[in-house]
């Protein structure tokens, strides 16, 4: 495996709709993950969790070809059981889906985390472990704001490598709307472009010379082509 070439683009973030694989396509996609991850998606009983998690692997695959990435650049791809995949490449990475999307964000510059959320009817009352009284007061009643405090609390954490929902509680996102507070440290946090149904918010350890924003259409997943959806770019 091997990177050639270089890009101008730091941290990018790949969006796409959820959809169901045929089972040619499922099983395509499993052969590019390494054994282990491959026996271990196969063997769950809900086809939507399967498939699920292979459009999160095809997105990040789509988005390492575009820095140059080699064909088999999945082989490296471990999933420890206490902490967040790895892949043998000097980027970071982290997927998420929520209920019609799944996300991908991919640096070259730190760490970084991203979570999304359908919105749905839990508004901030209802998590005072988890949710700050300044955070709550900012939420109220509306269930978006929750949503976006939950996301951006979510993202700082996986951005962090940690895990438990002891360390969302951990979070505090009132220093702004883009900047949130994390074992000591600041963290950047930015609104990601997903539609009006969901909520979701990138983390990043450092601020990205470049952040680019790239929906990407199902067929272009499906049939490996490149992408000709418009890019949002900070």
């Amino acid at each position: 495996m091997q990177t050639t070439g270089t890009h101008a683009m730091t941290v990018s973030v790949l969006i796409t709709p959820e959809f169901s694989l045929s089972t040619r396509l499922e099983a395509q996609w499993l052969q590019d993950l390494p054994p282990p991850r491959r026996a271990q998606i196969s063997a769950w009983p809900d086809a939507q969790a399967r498939h699920r998690s292979l459009i999160g692997s095809r997105l990040l695959k789509h988005g390492l070809r575009k820095l140059g990435c080699a064909g088999d650049v999945l082989a490296t791809l471990r999933y420890p059981p206490t902490s967040r995949p790895t892949l043998a490449l000097p980027v970071d990475f982290s997927l998420s889906h929520g209920e019609g999307r799944v996300v991908c964000a991919i640096s070259t510059q730190g760490a970084v985390g991203i979570d999304v959320e359908r919105v749905g009817q839990l508004v901030a009352e209802e998590f005072h472990l988890y949710l700050s009284a300044a955070e709550r007061a900012w939420a109220g009643r509306s269930s978006r704001r929750f949503y976006s405090v939950w996301t951006r609390k979510e993202a700082v954490v996986k951005a962090a490598s940690e895990q438990g929902l002891r360390e969302v509680a951990r979070v505090d996102t009132t220093p702004g709307e883009r900047m949130a507070s994390y074992g000591g440290r600041p963290w950047h946090t930015f609104a990601v472009p997903v539609g009006r149904r969901h909520v979701a918010h990138l983390a990043l350890a450092e601020l990205p010379t470049e952040l680019i924003f790239r929906r990407v259409a199902r067929s272009v997943l499906e049939h490996g082509t490149s992408t000709t959806a418009t890019a949002l770019v900070r």
